[in-house]
């Protein structure tokens, strides 16, 4: 090999591929170099990073080559070839972002929005860009050689029209936009009021997308809105081509006149559908139908205590034929939708569907989400007429939401993307990133928080040992008192995020090496609510299968001489318990035998109470399980004050061996 020595050429990191044919170096001169490693010969010069490559290194198979730079990116490269595939970057703590050359993306939630490309003076973050660029899922599948959507590269961007407007005057609907072309023409106008599209497109069928300017008038009569409030409009407007979009959050405030009557208190409407039965017996399911009754019944009770029973309102669509049930059709999905038309603006709209989902291409970038309804006897709907009979669309969904004013939305998916295929122990519910593409389309046209079941290239299961779907069963588990604010209330973003961190864990415990991470998507700007209120008796009577794995709630201990915790044995012993619970086996080997839930209060969950005393450094801990408010047992454990990792190890291995020989 030559010689790298001087100033531009000094080399920082060298790594040989596993075969020991091929060396990678990188350095000052901004390059990622690859050599023969028998010859010394330079094979090729990679160029992407704009500083310093301080490392290299080869995947185990040799396929794949990644460098660090000093410009904050990580790239891989395809070794053989030299083809840059993506530049990882981390924005920052939390944030990320992957890149891939033509433009596809995928990136954290905040991530989209801190990361941006630059035309002329013009920022264009990520997030302006999914309609067509979005990718979830990208880095999993260049690992995995996957082959991505072929995209138009992303380089010489045409910007979106300019947009102007200013709010209508406090007595009057009229909404004035003004429009500039400029260079890559005008493309659909989407109104959104409080986050929830109004309009689809403002142009109007006549309209010239090449015009160099233009003036749009929308009449806002009809919108639901909060009267004697401020609402926010937004119009969003895209380049012809419909890939680039003007970006959210830069809206204008209007606070039209209060009516005669002021709006009643809030009330609830939910649809909740589930089908597990459908024309083709080979999509069967096994607790669709039982989930979304399951689902019903904790919402009700929690809604009744919140909004009052004359103001809950639950429209349950099930496969299962039990009474007061509908049947899951869709002629009886549309008559759900529209008797929710009597909503008012600060009602709640709450939509849960469990079954099956899918995603479709149907034109241009724009991915349409499908749910199976029970009228469904195959899965292919690429035939609109099937389609039409077979399914709810997204887009169809939009229309349905858009004719309800209620302005707190909450969507739940627990659903799969392709055929149940029949197993002994689970049934996989497989959501594409095609899927998060199309839900995530769909939160941002109506402003709903939405929850769904797994992420992309990862498995949930509908498995027998829990007797319901994992989302489901971790929904009911949080309202039932594992994610209640103050022990009480169903706050949305707290049950989602519990639910979020809750099914992977579930996942693992199935042993059969499927994790579903479920997806959130929060509308920009969008603040949380309270759904329901769960009171002792309520938290009792919500449906849920026993765990084969006890439940154990936070611990409380003291020092019975000071008053309070001097060792920190509580909070120590809580992490403890919380990393046997999580573990994928325990540090003995054998299997997950408890969960531990960070909740003061869960029917039939047993709390580790007591207190301990120290004398010189000799520590003594009196534990009591309690259940229900009754002792179900009672330990006693010694240790040293010298050692209180062996001590709070000691007393968590004492509580999982109890809790195993207690009657569940």
């Amino acid at each position: 090999m030559r010689s790298l020595t001087g100033h531009t050429d000094r080399v920082f990191s060298v790594a040989f591929s596993p075969d020991g044919r091929l060396l990678a170096s990188g350095g000052f001169d901004k390059a990622v170099k690859l050599w023969d490693a028998t010859s010394g010969a330079l094979l090729r010069s990679l160029d992407g990073h704009t500083s310093t490559v301080h490392t290299v290194a080869f995947s185990p198979d040799g396929r794949l080559l990644a460098s660090g730079g000093g410009d904050g990116k990580n790239t891989l490269w395809a070794a053989v070839t030299g083809k840059e595939l993506a530049s990882l970057i981390a924005l920052d703590k939390n944030d990320w972002a992957v890149v891939a050359p033509d433009g596809l993306f995928d990136a954290s939630s905040d991530g989209q929005k801190l990361m941006h490309f630059v035309v002329g003076i013009e920022p264009i973050t990520l997030s302006q860009l999914k309609a067509r660029y979005y990718e979830p899922g990208l880095l999993a599948k260049i690992f995995k050689y996957q082959r991505l959507r072929d995209v138009t590269v992303l380089t010489d961007i045409k910007l979106y029209p300019e947009v102007q407007f200013t709010a209508p005057a406090a007595n009057s609907t009229k909404l004035t936009i003004n429009l500039k072309n400029r260079g890559g023409g005008i493309g659909k106008v989407t109104v959104l009021v409080n986050g929830k599209e109004i309009t689809a497109d403002a142009r109007g069928a006549t309209f010239n997308p090449q015009a160099p300017q233009a003036q749009l008038t929308i009449d806002l009569s009809g919108t639901p809105v909060k009267f004697g409030q401020e609402n926010t409009i937004e119009v969003l407007a895209r380049n012809t081509e419909g890939y680039l979009e003007s970006s959210r959050g830069l809206g204008a405030f209007w606070k039209p006149t209060a009516p005669t009557q002021p709006d009643d208190l809030p009330e609830l409407y939910a649809i909740i559908g589930g089908v597990s039965e459908y024309g083709d017996s080979k999509m069967n399911l096994r607790f669709a139908a039982k989930d979304a009754e399951d689902f019903a019944r904790a919402i009700s009770l929690g809604a009744r205590q919140l909004f009052g029973v004359d103001k809950t309102h639950i429209t349950t669509l099930s496969s299962s034929g039990k009474s007061g049930v509908v049947a899951p059709t869709k002629e009886n999905f549309r008559s759900a939708f529209k008797a929710a038309r009597k909503a008012k603006p600060g009602d709640v709209l709450l939509i849960y569907l469990a079954g099956h989902g899918t995603a479709l291409r149907l034109s241009g970038d724009n991915d349409t989400y499908c749910y199976f309804t029970s009228d469904a006897r195959g899965i292919e709907l690429t035939d609109p007429t099937l389609r039409g009979q077979w399914a709810i669309t997204s887009d169809e969904m939009v229309e349905w939401i858009k004719e309800i004013p209620a302005l707190k939305q909450v969507m739940i998916l627990d659903t799969c993307a392709a055929r149940a295929a029949a197993e002994r122990f689970s049934l996989p519910r497989n959501l594409s990133s095609d899927q998060i593409r199309a839900m995530d389309r769909l939160k941002d046209r109506t402003g709903f928080h939405v929850l769904m079941g797994s992420a992309a290239d990862k498995v949930s299961y509908e498995t027998s040992r829990f007797s319901q779907g994992l989302l489901t069963y971790s929904l009911l588990e949080g309202i039932k008192g594992a994610a209640l604010v103050r022990d009480e209330y169903v706050d949305v973003s707290k049950l989602f995020q519990y639910a979020a961190d809750r099914v992977p864990d579930l996942a693992r415990s199935i042993q059969l090496g499927g994790i579903q991470k479920p997806v959130l998507a929060v509308p920009t700007g969008g603040s949380s609510f309270e759904i329901g209120r769960l009171l002792s008796a309520d938290k009792i009577a919500i449906p849920l299968a026993k765990n084969a794995r006890p439940f154990i709630l936070r611990p409380r201990l003291l020092n019975a001489d000071e008053g309070f915790d001097t060792l920190e044995l509580e909070r120590l012993l809580r992490r403890r318990l919380d990393e046997e619970s999580y573990a994928a086996v325990r540090r003995d080997g054998q299997a997950l035998s408890i969960v531990y839930v960070d909740a003061d209060e869960l029917p039939t969950a047993v709390r580790p109470s007591g207190q301990y005393r120290v004398a010189v450094e000799q520590v003594t801990v009196t534990i009591n399980l309690v259940r229900d408010n009754q002792r179900v047992g009672r330990l006693e454990v010694d240790g040293s004050v010298k050692d209180v990792t062996a001590l709070v190890d000691k007393l968590a291995a004492e509580i999982v061996a109890a809790m195993n020989k207690l009657p569940q």
